[in-house]
């Protein structure tokens, strides 16, 4: 039988998943990904790879630290 986890944001649950308890998981992005916030939909690819990398610093510190072991996240593009 297959846990179910949840992403929770600001305190609200906004997903549910199925835990694969696989050693490694990875998730691509469906391309062309869109947006309707003007800001960022002009954002350069060296922008996102900044928030990218920032998100990066952020997971072994944050309060669901213990859940990630590694992780690698990559931009590609223009």
């Amino acid at each position: 039988m297959m846990e179910s986890a949840c992403i929770v944001i600001d305190n609200t649950v906004t997903a549910i998943c199925t835990n694969m308890a696989q050693g490694m998981m990875s998730c691509q992005l469906p391309l062309p990904a869109m947006t309707t916030n003007v800001i960022m939909a002009n954002w350069s690819r060296a922008m996102w790879q900044s928030v990218v990398n920032r998100a990066m610093r952020m997971l072994p510190s944050g309060p669901h630290r213990s859940h990630f072991f590694s992780a690698t996240a990559t931009v590609d593009g223009n």
